[in-house]
């Protein structure tokens, strides 16, 4: 139900989404665009492979680094976009498309926070992971399994902690043990929601290692809109989670 919800907010009026997400999805497309138009060469080197690896000269190599920012601006704008125009109602809904640099900059706080977090557990776990493999003697499967597990693992905890992020979004205060605490009473739930995401991930990339990897501007394009539809996925779940958990919101 969370899973449905989540997804039917976002294809129920697809020009609605796309209005909402418009000037994230100019940020992000157009660094890409200028990226590609700009320093070819650049992300040329740096889509190759290790051994191939060439370090883009200086001045292409800071430009390259101000479109990635400016890219990651765009998708944190877009979730602080999304989350707004689903929770905020009334007066409160004509500053949407308008949140000041105060909530963006709260967001991406929290979000650094939250990723500490999940990277702080990503530790033990991957370790835990690759013990598991060696001990069956670096047998693939037990590989993959353990990779599945620890994605469910690393997509659940994400799951708990993060209702911080829609609360940033609509300026209201939390933390993360609130957000652990408010997500307790469907604890059990999330593990399944989990589940899915993390079978959401491992087919967009799947998808994405189909992409041509010598054609530069169809990886980067190909991999901008997977990024762009998953991150809205998850963000339109989180979005959904405080919506029922924090405002008694119905599933339906």
């Amino acid at each position: 139900a969370i899973i449905a919800h989540a997804l039917r907010m976002l294809i129920f009026e697809t020009g609605t989404t796309l209005r909402v997400i418009s000037p994230a999805l100019i940020l992000v497309i157009g660094s890409s665009l200028l990226a590609l138009y700009l320093t070819p060469e650049a992300l040329q080197a740096l889509t190759k492979g290790p051994q191939e690896m060439a370090l883009p000269d200086p001045t292409n190599g800071s430009l390259v680094f101000v479109f990635i920012l400016a890219g990651l601006a765009g998708y944190v704008l877009m979730a602080v976009l999304w989350h707004r125009h689903v929770l905020l109602s009334g007066m409160e809904r004509d500053g949407v498309m308008r949140p000041s640099a105060r909530i963006f900059f709260s967001y991406l706080g929290r979000a650094i926070v939250v990723g500490l977090v999940q990277l702080g557990v990503a530790l033990p776990v991957t370790l835990a992971m690759g013990v598991l493999a060696s001990l069956g003697g670096g047998s693939a499967l037990l590989v993959s399994i353990g990779g599945v597990l620890g994605g469910i693992i690393f997509a659940w905890i994400a799951l708990r902690i993060s209702l911080v992020l829609p609360a940033a979004a609509v300026d209201a205060r939390m933390t993360i043990r609130d957000s652990w605490e408010a997500t307790k009473t469907m604890s059990q739930t999330l593990w399944g929601v989990a589940l899915l995401l993390a079978g959401l991930n491992l087919f967009f990339f799947a998808i994405g290692a189909l992409l041509p990897s010598g054609q530069v501007a169809t990886t980067l394009v190909g991999q901008q809109a997977l990024f762009i539809v998953e991150g809205l996925i998850f963000v339109s779940v989180l979005t959904t989670l405080y919506g029922h958990l924090v405002e008694g919101r119905s599933l339906g």
